[in-house]
């Protein structure tokens, strides 16, 4: 059975057929084929990823390779190019780099890795994957297709002679009626004009633009209407606009969602007024670099695992062939060593196991004690002092009283200084939301000449947490606004709560006298320290203020 396995051109947005796979026949992989011919991207993954499991029962590696093939071109199609990139070092563990029949597969793999690297920003990655997919190519079409994928990374890495180059080899040698040589043209007139802004693309790109409509190419048209669009974007906006809701009709019909965007951004950018189209700009500029921030990370470490494991797996098989030649030589100078070295770590270890024991435990002991003692002496300083001294802040800056309320919160703080002596573990109070808790913390230091700020503090903020980290977390916050309570003199305090990546971060600012730089850190600010670190977070001093004083508290959430 011909199977066609269909690779996204990710600067081109096009498509073209690499390779026949013969693999067993599976009704699985039919009609993945049959929803793909008719463009039901979401149906055929479906299908592909069925057949993948049942050729793994089976052991029909041809059918699980072309099944993640055809996954991992799809993931690219719609955006996921981290699963797209780690569904292709999946498929290339079934090859062997040794074995010719396995070197068209591993020249479509290397090539979508190539263009998920181009995606990411990723030049030097691209250049390499692509180079080893023209390497292990063995049909003429696919290797001209990637090396049109090569001049396009040329370009982009300004590298101009040889992209050009490149493309002139390419373009001379394939069919003028061709997609492949519309595509090969389009791309030619797009770099020309990059290079040389008096050079006009349009006559080439018109060229295209009529091979591919009357081939009924519309991966094709997209990729036309688009570079048509950008180029028009400079000299006629009205043709910008013209061409760009072309491409968003022909992206709608070839359910490109990528395409789709790009052409919704262009259109807006046409309509809105002009003094919004800077922010309209920045803002999608932003957009995209932070979303290309996110699969960069992801996808950097599939990428590493796989190289990895592959240079592991070479590492042992060459200590392997370097222990099985010297096995024989070096068997009984091993044994000899081995025995005396037996005997000598023997007789140490019997003369110095009792010393070392002995030693063991009494450094126990004292690290126990030591630990029970600073343990209690934080305990008492948080619960005890820290507790008092907010009910007196409380009863300072509020102007009417509930006694029955601060008669509970003494209670409370009596419960807890016996439970010290008991050594009884803190616990979040789970009755209340803790993030009500934080909140009521911190505005119970505001008065009529302080007001505190609180941003981030919503609910959904501290699900992360575990017990334990909220109530550190708690009794840190308790400690910088005791702190601003006694020294700072601030009028006006902000705290920020918010996620980085994996790190909760704590921006506390106020507008106080400050700390100097050479200044000594108390106890309450060196027990934070500790309580961050314990957390395996970090705190930042910033002394570049003229006035008041700036921390940041960054802290890894651990599920």
């Amino acid at each position: 059975m011909l199977i066609f396995v269909w690779i996204l051109i990710l600067i081109s947005c096009n498509k073209t057929v690499v390779k026949e796979l013969n693999p067993i026949e599976s009704e699985h992989l039919e009609k993945a084929y049959g929803f793909l011919d008719n463009n039901e991207s979401d149906s055929a993954y479906l299908y592909f990823d069925k057949a993948r499991i049942s050729a793994i029962e089976q052991n029909d590696t041809a059918t699980i390779v072309a099944s993640l093939i055809n996954m991992a071109i799809t993931q690219a199609e719609f955006g996921d190019h981290y699963t797209s990139q780690e569904t292709s070092t999946k498929a290339l563990e079934y090859l062997n780099e040794q074995d010719t029949a396995d070197h068209s597969y591993l020249s479509m793999l290397y090539n979508n890795l190539s263009n998920a690297s181009d995606y990411l920003k990723q030049p030097e990655k691209s250049i390499e994957y692509i180079q080893l997919a023209i390497d292990y190519a063995k049909d003429p079409r696919n290797i001209k297709v990637y090396k049109n994928n090569l001049a396009n990374n040329y370009a982009d890495r300004k590298e101009y002679d040889k992209s050009i180059q490149l493309y002139e080899e390419i373009i001379a040698t394939t069919d003028s009626n061709s997609t492949d040589y519309a595509r090969f043209i389009t791309n030619y007139a797009r770099i020309r004009n990059r290079i040389d802004s008096n050079f006009n693309p349009l006559p080439l790109m018109k060229k295209a633009l009529k091979i591919r409509f009357d081939q009924d190419d519309y991966w094709g048209l997209n990729s036309s209407y688009s570079n048509i669009a950008n180029y028009y974007m400079k000299v006629d906006q009205d043709s910008a606009l013209n061409y760009s809701n072309k491409q968003y009709e022909i992206s709608k019909k070839i359910k490109n969602p990528e395409a789709q965007i790009a052409s919704l951004q262009r259109i807006l950018s046409l309509r809105i007024n002009s003094k919004d189209k800077d922010l309209f700009k920045e803002f999608y500029k932003l957009d995209d670099s932070v979303q290309l921030a996110r699969l960069s990370s992801r996808n950097h470490f599939a990428l590493i695992r796989f190289e990895t494991e592959k240079n592991k797996l070479q590492n042992i098989q060459l200590k392997n062939e370097i222990v099985k030649k010297q096995y024989n030589i070096n068997l009984q100078r091993i044994g000899i060593v081995a025995l005396f070295i037996i005997i000598g770590l023997t007789s140490y270890y019997a003369w110095n196991w009792h010393k070392r024991k002995k030693q063991r435990i009494e450094l126990e002991a004292d690290n126990r004690i030591k630990e029970s003692q600073l343990k209690t002496s934080r305990k008492v300083h948080d619960v005890v002092a820290n507790g008092i001294y907010r009910v007196m802040a409380e009863l300072e800056n509020r102007e009417s009283i509930d006694r029955e309320e601060i008669l509970d919160r003494l209670e409370l703080m009596y419960d807890k200084s016996r439970d010290i002596s008991y050594e009884a573990e803190d616990n979040i109070d789970n009755r209340v939301g803790f993030y009500l808790q934080i909140s009521e913390l911190l505005k119970s230091f505001a008065n009529d000449h302080r007001t505190v700020l609180i941003a981030g503090n919503e609910e959904e903020m501290w699900k992360l947490l575990s017990n334990n980290q909220k109530s550190e977390i708690e009794k840190i916050l308790q400690e910088l606004m005791v702190n601003m309570q006694k020294h700072s003199f601030a009028n006006e305090v902000i705290v920020k709560f918010e996620y980085d990546s994996s790190d909760l971060l704590i921006n506390y600012k106020d507008n106080g006298i400050g700390i100097k730089e050479d200044s000594k850190i108390g106890n309450g600010l060196n027990n934070t320290e500790t309580r961050i670190n314990n957390l395996k977070g970090k705190i930042t001093f910033e002394h570049h203020l003229e006035r008041g004083l700036e921390i940041r508290v960054s802290i890894p959430i651990i599920k």
